[in-house]
Formats: structure tokens, C-alpha cells, sequence
């Protein structure tokens, strides 16, 4: 799997790898998977420098609803770590939900 996840439970974070060509859905089966984990009020770092992805605005609307429609009473921090030449979706998403909760995307 291009996207590999671990959640810390003691340490209430969850840490998220992505690694070569990864597909929106496997984005999908990553957030659906740190759900039903209980881990959406986690911490979670987010490291997408080594992944290459496309993703439309659609999916990225989709993925947002999924988190949000989420039955908890807060949402974790998140950071991105993103190679800036690269999936400009990750800072569209922190864009799109600053709102939520802190989130922020760093370079290195």
C-alpha cells in the first residue's frame, strides 16, 4: 500500500507516510481508516514529500464532507509535510479546512 498509517494511541497521534503514485482513492482508504480508529481528534502528521497524486476538486470536496460529517466533538490539529513542487491538493486542503482546526503544511 503507497500510504501507510500509524495511529498512537497512548500518544493520541497519528502519523501517515505516502510513498510513490497514490490514487485518491487510496487517500480515501487512509481517512476512513484513521476514522474508524477513533483517532480524528488525534494529532496527525501527514508526510507527502515521496507521493505523487492527482486530485480533483470533487474528490478533495468528498474527502472533506467524509471528515467533517465525522461524529466527534473536535478535530485534531494537522500538519502536511509537502515537497512544493509537488500535490497541490495537500495545500488546497489546508486551505479548505483552516477553519476546522489547526492545520498547517511545512516544507521539510
Amino acid at each position: 500500500m503507497p500510504i501507510h498509517l500509524d495511529v498512537f494511541h497512548p500518544n493520541r497521534i497519528v502519523v501517515i507516510v505516502a510513498r510513490g503514485a497514490i490514487s485518491s482513492e487510496d487517500i480515501t482508504k487512509a481517512v476512513t481508516d484513521f476514522i474508524a480508529n477513533g483517532a480524528i481528534h488525534y494529532r496527525k502528521i501527514i508526510d507527502v514529500t515521496g507521493a505523487n497524486a492527482e486530485m480533483d476538486m470533487t474528490r478533495l470536496e468528498t474527502i472533506i464532507a467524509t471528515l467533517r460529517a465525522a461524529p466527534v466533538p473536535t478535530r485534531g490539529p494537522l500538519a502536511f509535510v509537502v515537497d512544493p513542487a509537488r500535490n497541490a491538493w495537500a495545500r488546497k486542503f489546508v486551505e479548505m479546512t483552516a477553519e476546522d482546526r489547526p492545520v498547517k503544511a511545512f516544507n521539510s
